[in-house]
């Protein structure tokens, strides 16, 4: 009869026909599963014949009739075949139907094979519950079409992936789809394909380079045939876990005397990215019908995303099944991180914040199963990255619930190895997000740097908070003074440690280390993709020459932010420690130590910062005459007029240059004083000059008395000729700061070509807002800072750019929309690309909805890429979604949202590295940013990372050298060559080229040391300028 009758509508007899099928064959339970299923099959055909109101009529009687005959069987051939045929029904049928329906499909769901498939005999065919599947098909289907469906398959997916009596795979199932939710910045829904979540699920061995081997490889041996999907969604899979009051007690050290236990490795359901997650691709673009509810919506076309995070919460506080817990560990960071999709579930993402934070604090959470090979750190090292997801929504939380944040975060550190630099990491976007937390508790952050000092995996992360903490003078306005000086102690003894490091290195000690694991590290606890894994990624031993450069920032930046009135009270202590005795025993300082006293000597008493030449000398001051002296280690130039005396004094040092005006003041002549000789005139001068001072004399009275003057400390006259000048010309050129150079790039809608990102001439409001907090506009025509390449004469690489400077650092941004672009004669954009493409790291604004590639932008120079995307910007947006959304606009605000909140927008940020380069940013996994917050952090991290660069890109032919160390050496050198000038030949400047320095007498005897001015004696007890320059005055 299946063969000889058609069941399909509008054929004589089909509806007789249909009932027959049902009733002899689908609902007999004794017949064979082939025939029953063959059933349904010829049902979900005549569904496409489909045409009048009486066969819809029809069908709605016949699917309330097969709902209640298959209500309980166990076959799970025709329960899934039922399931296929309601999915392709409610396509057709009404919301009413489709509500009845999926009530009925959903305890289905339920029905499993109650055997593990490693105890099949080999050959035997195992069905899976594919009910689940069928439902997630379903809304993947309803998505673009009907809000209303969507909305009663969504809350069904909730209920079973909620519903622990539910077999583990039918949550999963479940699970892959809510946790690939998303919401744009008009709160429509979308599903992406695949979650940003590899780190973590490396972590946690749930990728196919950081599985056990016995594991995914014995479940696909055994089943050869079978599909990913069909692997992993087993039923029935005993739960070997414990129960919470076990797990919670359970510590990450195992007892070494414990019996051995011969555990074997169970196939886990589920891997990452998996063979197919869902059981069709989702739509390319945002619903346009179903939305996130929010406040007024309708629920008929909104989802309660407040009910997929109670299931969230409830997981992680009861979760018995470490398939299901871990799943959520793994895939919840990368939902939280849409921060549109939980506008409406504050409350919960509250919740959510005091179950991690307690759970972290308390170490309370789920042990993993020793067959897993996963540790309880691993455990928590994804949790704290749900909570660095939950820093974006920070506004939502009370002052003390912000201060827990930090409290767990601290927590971490020393608590688990593995975890302690994500926690780092997370501090400094907390000094960003929440910064009246982190003062609150800074000095127990600064004692517990202090205690990790010995790991020295932690020693670049420790230096970059450090680094950064100084430029955010409100986060640490109330530290002590000792307080402070912990800082100062934590570089030191990270300088000593580098100097023994780099004394290895030069000994020929092999002190790099390759991680070879494919998992993070066990110790730096930074995730890592595949490609990473095999890098050279522990940077503080391969390059110690950047922990060495970093600590000296850092107490450069320290130093700065003391408040003028006690940095003297530090020079003491901080100049005797930045003497170190060599291999020999030689007390001595090295160049970056000598540039630091050097700043110090010129910031301890002096907050007036940079200084400028005077141009106001007058006609009536008669000529000007200008003599150079080495004095100690630096230049002083005097120009003197002749006239009046009016002087200009310039100090050339190698940390910066200073100029000053002095001239005396001569009193009026008594009336009984004789006459002044007869004017002094000179043919060396001009007939017409009257000379009534040398610069020698304001020299003199400035830097000398009667008193005796050892030889080596005498101030060294330099010649007045062409060699002096251009050499003085020359040292002028060096910057009295560390210039860098930051491209910064904006990708459109859509584009994922080098050429057509060049050729963009503006961005949206976002990326405007975000270049004016990363600097300052400033015009390029007449630039009289270092534009790093950019034209000042003729406008060839734009008008204006933006730059960022302090007292020690400048940044100038190679701003590729603000340079001029010519389609017609440079198409590629070369002009643009010759500034980026020397650029070690640029800043991506990137807003194409595409996954931003490192080799975007081919150069062996680009070693740093650090990817900003707006967290709502999912996929790229077609010109007729962008046509027919009126919500949507380029960047990213939608109509009525009035006056523009920073802190309601946030922003992913990454940072990409070169394969060859260490993974060292704070940033390395994204993190959720809000829009206050992001210039600053990001002008931090490209800081870090340019630094970074620069000390790498010189690792094989040298080392590194900043200006002001090459100020310094340039005036060593002048000492080298004038030292012995007009002296007697018995004498001998320390510092001189010769075998043997000494002087008359030989009181002046053994090690050069700080550009040949001190013996070995003499370091320690002459470094301390602030024992004669005394205490800070009272005021009068």
């Amino acid at each position: 009869m299946i063969e000889n009758n058609s069941p399909n509508p509008g054929t004589e007899g089909w509806g007789k026909a249909q009932e027959s099928l049902v009733r002899l064959y689908l609902l007999d339970r004794k017949q064979h599963p082939s025939i029953r299923c063959l059933v349904l099959q010829v049902l979900k055909d005549s569904l496409a014949y489909i045409s009048t109101a009486d066969h819809r009529m029809h069908y709605r009687r016949l699917f309330l009739d097969l709902t209640a005959g298959l209500e309980g069987d166990q076959c799970m051939r025709t329960v899934n075949g039922f399931a296929a045929l309601v999915e392709r029904y409610s396509h057709i049928a009404e919301i009413e139907e489709v509500e009845i329906l999926v009530k009925a499909l959903t305890p289905m769901s339920a029905l499993g094979i109650t055997d593990s498939p490693l105890s099949i005999e080999p050959g035997a065919e195992l069905v899976f519950n594919t009910v689940t599947t069928s439902l997630v098909e379903l809304f993947l289907h309803c998505l673009t079409v009907s809000a209303g469906k969507a909305v009663i398959v969504y809350n069904a997916l909730v209920d079973i992936a909620t519903d622990q009596a539910k077999p583990a795979n039918a949550r999963l199932a479940a699970m892959k789809l809510l946790t690939r939710l998303r919401s744009d910045s008009s709160y429509a829904i979308m599903v992406i394909t695949v979650p940003d979540s590899l780190g973590l699920a490396a972590t946690l061995c749930r990728t196919e380079e950081s599985a056990l081997p016995n594991t995914v490889n014995h479940l696909v041996g055994d089943h050869p045939s079978a599909t990913e999907e069909q692997q992993v969604m087993r039923v029935g899979r005993a739960r070997a876990t414990n129960p919470p009051s076990s797990t919670a007690s359970r510590t990450s050290t195992r007892s070494t005397s414990a019996p051995k236990m011969s555990v074997r490795p169970t196939p886990p359901l589920w891997m990452y990215p998996g063979y197919k997650a869902l059981p069709d691709d989702p739509p390319s673009e945002p619903s346009r019908v179903l939305y996130v509810a929010t406040p007024g919506s309708d629920p008929k076309t909104t989802v309660k995303i407040n009910d997929w995070l109670v299931t969230i919460i409830g997981i992680l506080q009861q979760a018995s099944d470490w398939e299901i817990y871990s799943y959520i560990l793994v895939h919840s960071p990368s939902q939280l991180s849409n921060s549109f999709l939980f506008t409406n579930a504050v409350p919960h993402i509250r919740m959510l914040r005091s179950v991690v934070v307690s759970q972290l604090k308390q170490n309370f959470f789920h042990t993993p199963p020793i067959s897993t090979g996963v540790k309880r750190g691993d455990v928590a090292l994804c949790l704290y990255h749900a909570l660095i997801m939950l820093l974006g929504y920070n506004e939502q939380f009370a002052k003390d619930e912000q201060d827990n944040i930090v409290r767990a975060v601290l927590h971490g550190i020393g608590t688990w190895d593995r975890v302690a630099k994500t926690c780092i990491h997370a501090l400094a976007i907390c000094c960003h997000e929440i910064p009246a937390s982190v003062t609150r508790f800074l000095n127990d952050i600064l004692k517990k740097m202090a205690k990790i000092i010995t790991q020295s995996n932690l020693t670049m992360d420790v230096l970059e908070f450090l680094g950064g903490l100084a430029g955010l003078p409100q986060v640490y306005a109330n530290l002590t003074e000792t307080e402070l000086r912990l800082v100062f102690t934590i570089c030191i003894r990270y300088l000593e440690h580098s100097r023994e490091q780099r004394l290895k290195l030069l000994g020929g000690s092999n002190v790099g280390a390759t991680y070879a694991s494919n998992r993070h590290s066990g110790v730096s606890g930074e995730l890592k993709t595949a490609s990473e894994s095999f890098k050279s990624n522990d940077a503080n031993k391969d390059l110690p020459q950047y922990v060495f450069a970093l600590a000296y920032h850092v107490m450069t930046f320290w130093f700065l932010s003391l408040r003028l009135v006690d940095r003297s009270k530090h020079v003491g202590w901080l100049s005797r420690s930045l003497a170190w005795k060599d291999q020999k025993g030689n007390e001595i300082m090295e160049e970056q130590s000598q540039v630091t006293l050097d700043m110090m000597h010129r910031t301890a008493y002096s907050d007036l910062g940079e200084t400028a030449p005077n141009t106001d000398f007058k006609p009536s001051d008669g000529k000007i005459l200008r003599k150079s002296w080495l004095l100690g280690l630096s230049i002083v130039t005097v120009e003197t007029a002749v006239g009046t005396g009016l002087t200009q004094l310039i100090k050339r040092q190698a940390s910066g240059t200073t100029h000053a005006m002095y001239q005396q003041h001569s009193a009026p002549l008594h009336p009984h004083h004789v006459p002044a000789p007869a004017d002094i005139m000179s043919s060396a001068y001009g007939p017409e000059s009257r000379i009534n001072i040398f610069p020698n004399h304001i020299f003199l009275q400035l830097a000398s008395t009667i008193a005796p003057t050892p030889a080596p400390m005498e101030p060294i006259c330099l010649p007045d000729d062409e060699i002096i000048r251009r050499a003085i010309s020359a040292f002028d050129r060096n910057d009295t700061v560390d210039g860098h150079k930051i491209g910064v790039i904006y990708v459109e809608n859509n584009q994922n070509s080098e050429g057509d990102i060049l050729a963009n001439t503006k961005g949206s409001q976002a990326y405007e807002r975000l270049l004016a907090g990363l600097g300052t506009k400033v015009q390029l025509k007449g630039a009289t800072f270092n534009t790093q390449g950019l034209d000042r004469e003729s406008d060839i690489d734009g008008t204006h750019t933006y730059a960022w400077r302090d007292r020690v650092t400048e940044i100038v941004y190679h701003v590729t929309t603000m340079m001029p672009t010519d389609l017609e004669h440079d198409i590629q954009s070369v002009k643009k690309k010759r500034h980026i493409g020397n650029d070690f790291v640029n800043i991506i604004f990137n807003e194409s909805g595409l996954k931003f590639k490192f080799d975007t932008f081919a150069s062996e120079f680009n070693y740093v890429n650090i990817v900003i995307t707006p967290d709502a910007l999912l996929v790229p947006y077609s010109d007729s979604y962008l046509k027919n959304s009126a919500t949507i606009h380029a960047d990213g605000l939608v109509d009525g949202a009035g006056i523009y909140n920073e802190k309601q927008q946030f922003f992913k940020v990454q940072t990409l590295s070169h394969p060859s380069f260490p993974s060292i940013s704070p940033t390395a996994s994204y993190k959720l940013i809000s829009a206050a917050a992001l210039p600053g952090l990001v002008r931090q991290l490209a800081l870090n990372a340019s630094v970074f660069s620069l000390v790498w890109s010189s690792r094989e032919g040298g080392e590194h050298v900043s200006s002001w160390r090459n100020r310094l050496r340039e005036i060593v050198r002048l000492r080298e060559r004038f030292a012995n000038t007009g002296t007697s030949t018995s004498t001998k400047y320390p510092g001189a080229k010769g075998d043997k320095i000494y002087v008359e007498g030989d009181r002046w005897t053994g090690m050069v040391a700080m550009g040949g001015l001190a013996e070995e004696e003499g370091v320690l007890s002459g470094l301390d300028f602030s024992r004669w320059a005394g205490p800070n005055p009272s005021i009068l």
